[in-house]
């Protein structure tokens, strides 16, 4: 019997383990109406008959336009025109749990897959162009021991040098910021567990802006920390619910989802809320967990929903 529970046990902590809802209702952000409305699931994506959305994990706009998926199903992503058209999926069996989907300036695509604990650079084709981690193993970075493992990776930005920074520790993983060249090569890394400055609950996405300042939502502790390139502690932007997933768009303003708070909600570079939308359930504009969001060229807003297993589109009202 002994020994069935530590085989049982092992399996735990090797199997993927996908974030829980918190055991309380729903927080929320309060802010003026962001003016946004739900189109109907069956005119914002128009699919073969053999494909379907699993967890929906992250959102992108391609260089061309189009907006690029990443969910856990068979073909990891899918490709859609601005009309919503199916254009191609690929990827199949390449990861274990895909997380956080973005594009850096070259059109490559940076993928972090928490349960495999690994970052990939993949050309738009998705071969791989840079593997960082050891597929299946968790654990310490530690150049000096030649130990090059990630625990939880969620997300990845990309400065205007080239460096690339990662950001893990989904659930039991160790919350982390890592700086690496644009080659792949490790060069430092801070943070810890906590709530104090430079502390994570969970580092669970983040982005750059111009001047390579870089802003981390660190989720359950309600906010968002912000820090320069050498990872020293800027400010912090506190609120009232979860920040989950960041985006920063091309208008010059920050986009939030509250991931199991499920809002979406706009911010100026001083954090300050000038729209809210959204709301629980499984309704238009509502969401099981707003995990991931990106802007299309026309302000539409595309909200990666991984427990309702499907992307909701919002369009200016």
């Amino acid at each position: 019997m002994r020994g069935a529970l530590l085989v049982f046990a092992a399996l735990l902590m090797a199997a993927p383990v996908a974030a829980q809802p918190p055991g309380r209702p729903p927080l929320s952000i309060d802010g003026p109406d962001l003016g946004y409305r739900a189109v109907p699931a069956g005119e914002a994506f128009r699919m073969p008959a053999d494909t379907v959305f699993g967890q929906v994990a992250g959102v992108a706009i391609t260089p061309a336009g189009n907006l690029m998926v990443l969910h856990r199903g068979d073909r990891a992503f899918l490709e859609f025109d601005p009309d919503g058209n199916f254009v191609r999926g690929f990827g199949e069996g390449m990861f274990g749990r895909a997380h956080g989907l973005r594009y850096d300036g070259d059109g490559n695509m940076w993928v972090t897959d928490g349960g495999r604990h690994t970052v990939m650079k993949l050309d738009p084709d998705g071969a791989v162009l840079i593997a960082l981690g050891v597929p299946g193993e968790r654990g310490v970075w530690d150049e000096a021991a030649g130990r090059r493992t990630f625990d939880e990776p969620n997300d990845v930005a990309v400065a205007s040098n080239g460096d690339v920074f990662v950001v893990q520790g989904h659930t039991r993983g160790e919350p982390r910021v890592l700086k690496f060249d644009p080659d792949g090569n490790f060069l430092t890394m801070w943070g810890s567990r906590g709530d104090g400055p430079s502390q994570f609950s969970v580092a669970h996405s983040i982005v750059i802006d111009a001047e390579d300042r870089l802003y981390v939502a660190d989720r359950e502790n309600q906010r968002v920390q912000i820090f320069d390139t050498e990872g020293r502690w800027l400010d912090e932007w506190t609120f009232s619910a979860m920040a989950c997933a960041l985006y920063l768009g091309e208008d010059g303003f920050m986009y939030m989802t509250s991931g199991f708070d499920a809002q979406i909600v706009k911010l100026d570079m001083q954090g300050n809320v000038l729209g809210v939308t959204g709301s629980s359930g499984d309704g238009p504009n509502q969401y099981g967990e707003a995990h991931y969001l990106t802007l299309g060229p026309n302000s539409e807003i595309y909200v990666a929903d991984v427990v309702n297993r499907r992307v909701e589109k919002l369009v200016p009202e």
